[in-house]
């Protein structure tokens, strides 16, 4: 059997199996492909969730059929590229795991002439039909000007040190540093930075060892952390409350995006410790909006452009009332 006939028969398979997992049937009806990773971190895994049924349901309600792919790494996610352009699906939503390591799987959707709605992480210079993620920019300039309010006496009279804590080396934490910095006062000094791949543990052990290996002087200097992800705050907020080295700890801030209930819930814990948290929304529910938009491609609705969803702030003052609003609510709807 030669190589190419073996080729042909695992496309065919792996489409196969695809097919029935995901919702695919023969009909002749238009086909969504929506595309993600896997769950590595608790924002992830809210996504999926979201995304899986919003797949569902969005097709079926229009008469479309679906697939719905989850990948564990970029090798595996090129692959289902692969087979959903052999397949001829007619429209498809794509989360990469990282953009600009994408590029070229992506290209081959554009190339057959499907349309593309790229979400959360982008791919620089790249014609998509359309794109669609969180204001990380905005994020990172409000965190900025949060930060400048909440240290202002302190910022008068010199200099403030700090830690940032970032996701991946993905587009969406180096806008979230970008805005911050844009912003931030130019007396916030910051002292060490971190890529913890959105991991809770890694960022604790690395906020652990900073607490441990550096000198006390330069453990009391730390008044504030800016970080990327509220499961990243958890591992933070731990070594934190963990410590129990000679320094005395002064950490006053610590920021956070995504707004999960987890988070919240410890507002006033962490505040009678004298630590506040301050967190951006930034909902998992919102990749039903990326589909949404892929549904209406195949409706034949004008499609195209950046799509930015909002972030608010959120904070000691007003996280209860947050808790009874639509981002929340809408959030929790399956629990």
């Amino acid at each position: 059997m030669t190589k190419k006939i073996i080729f042909l028969l695992v496309i065919a398979l792996v489409g196969l199996s695809f097919a029935f997992a995901g919702g695919q049937q023969d009909d002749g009806s238009k086909t969504i492909a929506v595309i993600m990773p896997s769950a590595d971190h608790g924002f992830l895994g809210e996504s999926i969730k979201h995304a899986e049924h919003a797949t569902k349901k969005l097709a079926e309600e229009s008469g479309y059929n679906h697939l719905f792919l989850v990948s564990d790494d970029i090798v595996q996610q090129s692959n289902q590229i692969d087979t959903v352009v052999a397949q001829g699906v007619d429209a498809v939503v794509l989360w990469p795991h990282n953009g600009d390591e994408l590029k070229a799987s992506a290209q081959t959707i554009v190339d057959a002439g499907i349309p593309l709605i790229i979400y959360d992480r982008l791919i620089s210079d790249f014609d998509e039909t359309a794109e669609l993620m969180g204001d990380n920019f905005t994020i990172g300039e409000e965190s900025g000007r949060y930060f400048n309010e909440y240290f202002k006496d302190e910022l008068a009279k010199g200099k403030v040190n700090m830690l940032e804590f970032k996701g991946d080396n993905s587009s969406v934490p180096k806008q979230r540093s970008d805005g911050f910095w844009k912003t931030a006062d130019d007396n916030f000094v910051r002292v060490n930075d971190y890529v913890t791949n959105w991991s809770k543990d890694t960022a604790q052990t690395q906020l652990e060892t900073f607490l441990n290996s550096s000198s006390t002087e330069e453990v009391e200097s730390i008044r504030a952390i800016f970080n990327h992800d509220a499961d990243v705050a958890f591992g933070l907020l731990a070594a934190l409350e963990g410590y129990d080295g000679n320094a005395d700890l002064n950490v006053q801030l610590v920021s956070a995006v995504s707004a999960p209930r987890e988070l919240l819930n410890m507002y006033d814990r962490y505040k009678e410790m004298g630590i506040d948290i301050v967190t951006f929304s930034f909902s998992p529910a919102m990749v039903v909006q990326a589909i949404e938009l892929g549904i209406d491609v195949l409706e034949g609705k004008e499609v195209s452009g950046m799509h930015l969803v909002a972030t608010e702030v959120v904070d000691n003052s007003n996280y209860k009332e947050f808790m009874e609003g639509p981002v929340y609510s809408l959030r929790y709807s399956f629990y």
